[in-house]
Order: structure tokens, then sequence, then C-alpha cells
């Protein structure tokens, strides 16, 4: 390794985690949310099989519906052990009322990937949801892994209405819907009661709750919830009569 090769790998090293957390904090897409009441989001990431076939109907039998975030290159594979879902699976979901949002296609980090490659990447992932909904181009994004910098983050920022990050918070105020606030719902971090208290503030700040996770079936990674969990969820949504509204729904609002 040449000296000249030593200081780069040195300075991309020292310089990631800054601009990395800097990427969060940053608006680079400030809008102010002024919402008439709350309303809440409930999104599923990469999304496994289980996404669909177990927190679909809940959400559906509820009269709400929910915001899949999809991988191209991933469709029928195995991601963390997941099943993930394929081109059939999606459109059903889309004809069922659903949004269909994008993730990068092949789920790579976008702050490790340049800048032509990622939105090449982009492109295509939105050319295969296209495909399955009717010709429709996904409007929502989520960072996968929830990573982000300052270039990744610039180079994308217009590529879609709204692009969502896994920072815990509630969306109200001064957005950035470059990276957009979210809440997990995972069974071994979360619990009926503490989700309870993120819907009383939500209530209060008349904000917008954007729940995500990943699998939905009996026996959860640690990054999914249980459909009984679940379901609870959207039980105590239902009771506090809560709007329930996919994520482009919310942002047709906002940029009209």
């Amino acid at each position: 390794m040449t000296s000249a090769t030593t200081i780069e790998s040195l300075k991309d090293k020292f310089l990631r985690g800054p601009s990395r957390r800097m990427s969060r904090i940053l608006p680079f897409r400030p809008y102010r949310l002024e919402l008439d009441r709350p309303v809440v989001s409930f999104t599923f990431d990469d999304f496994p099989c289980s996404a669909a076939e177990a927190a679909g109907p809940i959400l559906e039998d509820a009269g709400m519906r929910g915001t899949y975030y999809y991988a191209g290159w991933l469709a029928g594979r195995f991601e963390n052990g997941q099943k993930i879902a394929g081109p059939d699976l999606v459109s059903n979901l889309f004809l069922n009322g659903h949004e269909i949002g994008a993730h990068t296609h092949k789920h790579i980090d976008v702050h490790k990937t340049p800048g032509q490659a990622l939105l090449a990447d982009l492109a295509q992932n939105k050319a295969e949801i296209a495909q399955l909904t009717d010709g429709r181009d996904p409007t929502s994004f989520a960072y996968p892994f929830g990573k982000l910098d300052l270039r990744s983050k610039f180079i994308i920022r217009n590529q879609f209405a709204g692009l969502r990050g896994i920072q815990t918070g509630l969306n109200t105020g001064i957005v950035d819907l470059a990276h957009l606030k979210a809440q997990e719902l995972y069974d071994c971090s979360s619990t009926l009661a503490s989700m309870g208290r993120v819907l009383d503030q939500a209530e209060i700040k008349k904000a917008w709750v954007i729940f995500y996770t990943h699998d939905v079936k009996p026996d959860p990674s640690n990054i999914g919830c249980s459909p009984g969990y679940f379901k609870q969820i959207v039980e105590l949504v239902r009771r506090r009569g809560l709007e329930v509204a996919t994520v482009s729904e919310v942002l047709a609002r906002i940029n009209r």
C-alpha cells in the first residue's frame, strides 16, 4: 500500500463517522409539518414474506394499509434468514391497496456506494417496482440498514418525495423530508405500554408516527415482531381513533 493510499484510507475512516452523524442532524430538505391531527404509518423494510402474509391481513381487517419497502434483487431470496417476498406477493399487496416503496435494488448501503452506481441501482429498482404496480413509480424510500452519510444523502435527496431513516422520533415541526424519523416496532425492544406513550406524544404534538419492522411471525427475529404484538398495536391505534395512512399518502399532502 502506497503512502497516498494509506492517507486516503485513513481519511475515509476518520471522516465517515462524523459524516454519518451529521447526515442525521443537517436537514437537506427541511419542511414545516403542520398537521390538523396525528397520523400513523406502518412500514416494513426489505420485506420478508411474513410481513405481507401476516401483517397485511391484520391491517386490511382494520381498514388500514401499510408501506412495504422493496429491494428487487432480494425478491425470493433469503436475507437474515428470512424469505423475502417475490413479485406475486408484491403485486397482490399493491392490488389490495398497500404502498410499495423503495429500498436500493441490491439492498446496498448508500454511504458505501459511488454516486453513479447508486443512482443506477435506484433507477433499476424504480423500474422493477413500476412493473409490479401498474406503472407507478415509488414515491417513498427507506435507507437500507438506516445508514447514510452527507454525500449519499445529498445525491439521492430529491429522488423521492420522502426518504425515511431509522432515527427514533416523531415527525413534527421542522422535519427533514430527506431523512424522516421513525419508531421501531420489535418484540425485543418495545412494549404495548411504551408504544402507547409514543402515541400519547403524537396526539399531544399532532405528529406523524412512522412505525417500521421487518418480519412478522410467531418467533420473530430481533428486527421483527410477532403477529399478536402487531395486532395489539394496530388495535391500540384503532381504539384511539388515530388516522392511518401510507407514507406516500402523507407525502402527497405535503407536496401539494
